[in-house]
């Protein structure tokens, strides 16, 4: 297993892929996996110099794209980017999944991690079972064009489906070239043991984000924290040792957004259970547990505005995290 950086921790920077790729070095880590935040092209040459400086620099690259439903507001940068570099953007959702493959191809990343919401999607109220619907449909025809290429579709548990129905999702596509993105820090929004959705992941897992939540009591519930890797609640050890036995291979990628306030999980509003699937009682029991180890309801911290200050806050969290990382999961890490 490698450790590596997911380039979301550096939204705030201002860094380019090149700029990410050099700052990965600098922090003695393996890799990248590049999602959209810091591109401005998929230009081929500015993909080749990518891709080179990767390369001379002996890290290993992963390419992200948004979400694979067209609607979604996380698809629009990557039809943007697309329609810049020449291709055609006014095509189904499956054809710019496979536009994105092709961009994954071109930068040397073996995989493309996708989504398909996040943490609004189900509060907003779409049908989940009609957008599994939606989301297999997609990713049968791409990944039948990934395997054509010998690379894989990695989908992420993003807070949008559960661990569980993500798990349908991958049976029903029932493809070599799809599989996982676990996030270990959105295993969460499950409000069910997180060790327990990992080893549902773990047998499809392509690519890892490392990442850790402070759980906390609000007037509401619960609501998850960020913080950096070694300071939350997640038994990430526990997380990566299940992860290396299944997948040795893994790269894992931390990933920093200390910068939000909270993310709430209202369970009690009578309203939360029909929005969101019921958790094993003993999963739920888990996160209270956790919640009520710390004094009192904590006042709930406020988001950073985009820029510097959100990023001198999440350089120093990535540094902290990057050093518990190699430290605590040295027994795990390929040296």
């Amino acid at each position: 297993m490698k450790l590596g950086l997911e380039s979301y921790s550096t939204r705030s920077s201002a860094l380019d892929p090149v700029g990410v790729l050099n700052l990965a070095d600098d922090l003695g880590l393996d890799g990248v996996l590049l999602e959209l935040s810091p591109f401005t092209s998929f230009r081929d040459h500015d993909l080749e110099t990518i891709r080179k400086t990767a390369e001379d620099k002996g890290l290993y690259l992963e390419f992200g794209m948004g979400s694979i439903f067209r609607w979604h507001p996380m698809a629009e940068k990557g039809r943007a980017l697309l329609a810049d570099a020449g291709y055609d953007a006014d095509v189904p959702p499956a054809q710019l999944v496979i536009n994105h493959l092709k961009i994954a191809q071109k930068l040397g990343s073996p995989i493309l991690r996708c989504v398909g919401g996040n943490l609004f999607t189900r509060d907003e109220g779409h049908d989940m079972a009609a957008l599994a619907d939606e989301a297999v449909a997609i990713l049968r025809q791409a990944c039948c064009v990934a395997a054509d290429m010998g690379m894989t579709i990695a989908m992420e548990n993003h807070a949008d489906f559960t661990v569980r129905e993500l798990a349908a999702i991958f049976a029903r596509v029932n493809s070599r070239a799809f599989g996982f993105t676990i996030d270990c820090g959105n295993l969460a929004f499950d409000l069910d043991d997180p060790l327990r959705l990992a080893q549902i992941m773990a047998p499809h897992a392509v690519t890892a984000h490392l990442k850790n939540y402070r759980i906390i009591r609000t007037a509401a519930g619960l609501a998850l924290e960020n913080c950096a890797l070694g300071e939350g609640d997640i038994d990430v050890v526990s997380v990566a040792e299940i992860l290396a036995r299944h997948r040795p291979e893994l790269n894992l990628n931390l990933e920093i957004h200390s910068q939000f306030a909270p993310f709430r999980l209202d369970v009690f509003d009578e309203t939360f259970a029909g929005r969101h699937p019921a958790p094993p009682g003993d999963g739920l029991a888990w996160y209270f547990k956790k919640a009520l180890e710390k004094d009192g309801v904590p006042a709930f911290p406020v988001a950073l505005s985009d820029g510097q200050e959100a990023w001198h806050l999440e350089y120093e969290h990535l540094r902290l995290s990057a050093q518990w990382a190699r430290e605590k999961l040295s027994h795990v890490l390929t040296t």
